[in-house]
């Protein structure tokens, strides 16, 4: 149905006819049904308030579409208009990003922003002046004027205008709609700087490569012509006998129908003007912007221009002696008294330091090691005063180094065990469990209520994990037979979060507590009880997986009736103060040991003395698990104000979850909430009109060193504070300072004597 009768992007589907007439006629009776019944089947539920039927106008993906054309999402366009004077260079960032979005409706869009995106490079100082404020002005201006791009129909003759400059390329999407060139869409960018070395005519036949490409869903299997300002290019599709780049990009070409056709400059400006005002290119960081030491044909006079140099060199003629340092054709070295290393070592100056972190540490042969293994690397082949330190701070400060690895050491947080209940289901813990495969009832979900006292479990199958079967769940299944909760654990689901389920906690005055996001060990309880009832249901399920439903009452029996190892009995004795009657009791015979009376009164006496009992089992069970994970873990406090990146797994279509980055921020700590929780908010929060903060688990945070003081340029007052934790808290002695060379070993045993000589005279 999809492109026939629908479109679907997502979580968004339209149905859509040519006229109102057919769109009352067919799409009713036939499409919209067709459409709804793949919904029904797929176990999906729409919601009424984002249903719209017999629409003229549709906003969709930021855009507002109607007969006229496609317009921008009046919504985001007042958000630009409402978007104050940028005040930093963030601010600008945020400000042009949002344009962006909509920069195929913005004529010489590149040409308007150029203030802006000159104020985004690197060493240019942020100053708001004149030109900035206009192209700031004009943009919210064309963006405000319900600019309108026109629909592209297959059938209509369609064009694309190139044009080349010294700096960038630009291209205009249009068709003959009505006798008129109608556009459809702007674009633009920046030459690289290998691409700026290309002749004109390898210019102009890159952007005719490039638009095409760009353009590729709309033009691909359909006849079009590119319109050009040079001439040599007509004879591209035809060319005999190509080399090089010109053949690959002719090779390209063969799969489309076009036709390639001069137009003058002084005609051709609207290409004109999109490439001599690209939009700038988004630079990535690469290997090749990493200098090497081969560019460099003169390295006595690099030497030179370090402010040590002259007085190393200075040392070494009045000490004819010197077995430190000495000049090989003029070139600084310094001696190596590592005996498997180089006998000297070259000393670097401080304005080549950063190429040799760069080369060693960044580039694809260094592999983005850690602090030992580059400063090995770099150790064994060159020296310059405050090596180790220079290359500490670098690597601690690398920020893909920061968003990747995890820190090398015990994780952070000692467990907080959550205190048993005094009453059963006083506090409960729920999840759901799922999706499974579609039973014959309907049911995909199972809901999970566990009670942290007796460790009883109430579940039942949903068909769906919405609010409402949640809430229905609560109030049936656990209040009306258990009892109204004080507390009530659960993840940060959408269900457990809607207002439905807000209102049964406010109505029955139970306390909803929540779990920090992707940290389900906060309700452990429960999230071991889903394993368990998954091994169970594995064990009898079908081969299709069809009847788990049937089977769910049976294991949570099975699992309500089986002894605890943690409180050494079952939650069914728990809860109702005898053991179980299996089936197999009913069959054989049965001799009452008491009167009725007396029945009663041990019944009573005996549940009271276990769940006492099982306070105490719980208690000791409690201290024994906290005891081993407290010593796998560290103490790490954070303060108010520091710097902080967040361990958040993301997954992408198509992309490595192993290959992704791990670590995001910066985040600023706002708030310390307990021992292992810490209330955070992003650092560049600019675009959301409210405060968006989020309360996390200190396992997942570490902290935030800023990349721009990698180098040695600010002092050690710059850096971000660091967490204290006890196990930091070490000896001069147990501190790693590299590697034991000559001059090392003897400085160590100066500050040990020092240090000895110091304790004496305290003692004394």
């Amino acid at each position: 149905m999809k492109w026939k009768h629908c479109l679907c992007y997502l979580d968004d589907v339209i149905v859509y006819a040519a006229t109102f007439e057919e769109h009352l006629r067919i799409y009713i009776l036939e499409h919209l049904r067709m459409v709804l019944q793949c919904i029904r089947s797929a176990g999906l539920t729409l919601s009424h308030e984002k249903c719209f039927f017999g629409q003229s106008r549709l906003k969709i993906l930021g855009h507002l579409v109607d007969k006229d054309g496609i317009h921008p999402d009046p919504g985001k366009v007042e958000a630009i208009q409402e978007f104050p004077t940028p005040k930093s260079i963030s601010q600008v960032r945020s400000f042009l990003g949002i344009c962006s979005y909509y920069r195929r409706f913005v004529h010489k869009f590149a040409d308007i922003a150029r203030p802006l995106h000159e104020l985004l490079k690197q060493d240019v100082k942020f100053g708001w002046k004149d030109d900035h404020q206009l192209a700031f002005a004009l943009l919210k201006s064309l963006l405000t004027k319900h600019p309108v791009l026109g629909f592209f129909i297959p059938g209509d003759k369609t064009l694309i205008h190139t044009e080349a400059s010294g700096y960038g390329i630009g291209a205009v999407l249009v068709q003959i709609q009505c006798g008129l060139e109608k556009p459809i869409a702007y674009a633009s960018r920046s030459l690289t700087p290998s691409e700026k070395n290309y002749s004109t005519t390898e210019k102009e036949c890159l952007v005719v490569i490039w638009a095409i490409s760009k353009v590729r869903p709309y033009i691909f299997g359909r006849p079009f012509t590119v319109i050009t300002d040079h001439h040599s290019l007509c004879w591209l599709a035809n060319l005999k006998d190509p080399s090089g780049r010109l053949a690959r990009w002719a090779l390209r070409l063969q799969k489309y129908d076009v036709d390639i056709v001069f137009k003058s400059g002084r005609r051709h400006q609207d290409a004109d003007c999109l490439s001599r005002n690209p939009l700038p290119k988004i630079e990535e960081e690469t290997s090749e912007d990493i200098p090497f030491l081969n560019t460099i044909t003169n390295f006595k006079e690099e030497q030179s221009k370090g402010p040590k140099v002259a007085d190393i060199r200075e040392e070494i003629g009045r000490s004819r002696d010197s077995t430190k340092f000495k000049e090989f054709n003029g070139i600084l070295y310094r001696k190596n008294y590592d005996p498997l290393g180089k006998q000297w070592l070259l000393f670097i100056p401080k304005h080549l330091r950063e190429g040799i972190l760069k080369s060693l540490h960044d580039a694809p042969t260094a592999g983005h090691l850690g602090f030992a293994k580059t400063y090995d690397r770099i150790r064994r082949k060159f020296f310059w005063p405050g090596l180790y330190r220079s290359v500490r701070r670098y690597v601690s400060h690398c920020r893909e180094s920061q968003r990747r690895n995890s820190p090398p050491q015990r994780p952070p947080g000692l467990l907080r065990p959550i205190l048993p209940a005094e009453i059963p289901f006083a506090k409960i813990g729920i999840d759901l469990l799922g999706r499974f495969p579609l039973t014959t009832q309907g049911n995909r979900w199972i809901i999970v209520c566990t009670d942290y006292l007796t460790r009883f479990t109430v579940t039942k199958a949903l068909p769906s994990g919405e609010a409402v079967e949640i809430a229905k769940f609560l109030v049936e299944d656990v209040i009306l037979k258990h009892g109204s909760p004080r507390e009530i654990i659960s993840d940060r689901g959408r269900s457990f979060l809607s207002n439905l389920v807000k209102e049964v906690n406010n109505l029955f005055m139970t306390y909803h507590l929540l779990t920090t996001a992707y940290h389900p060990q906060t309700n452990g309880l429960t999230e071991r009880l889903n394993k368990t009832l998954a091994d169970m249901l594995a064990m009898y399920v079908d081969v299709d997986q069809k009847n788990w439903d049937n089977i769910l009452p049976f294991v949570t029996f099975a699992y309500n009736s089986a002894k605890q190892e943690t409180t050494g009995f079952s939650p069914f004795f728990l809860v109702h103060g005898r053991d179980v009657d299996t089936p197999l009791d009913a069959i054989l015979p049965f001799i009452p040991a008491e009167s009725a009376y007396d029945y009663v009164q041990n019944l009573m006496t005996k549940a009271e003395e276990a769940r006492q009992l099982v306070k105490i089992h719980l208690t000791k069970a409690q201290d024994k698990d906290k005891s081993r994970y407290d010593e796998r873990h560290r103490t790490v406090s954070y303060k108010e104000g520091d710097l902080v990146w967040i361990f958040t797994p993301i997954r992408k279509v198509g992309l490595s979850e192993k290959l992704l980055k791990r670590y995001f921020g910066p985040y600023r700590v706002t708030k310390k909430l307990s021992d292992v929780t810490y209330e955070v908010e992003p650092c560049d929060n600019m675009r959301s009109k409210r405060r968006l903060t989020d309360v996390v688990h200190v396992l997942r945070m570490k902290p935030y060193n800023d990349p721009d003081l990698q180098l040695e340029n600010t002092t050690r007052a710059d850096s971000p504070t660091q967490p204290i934790a006890d196990s930091d808290q070490r000896t001069f002695d147990q501190v790693y300072l590299g590697p034991v060379t000559r001059n090392r070993s003897k400085q160590n045993q100066r500050v040990a004597v020092s240090r000895k000589e110091g304790e004496m005279s305290r003692s004394g």
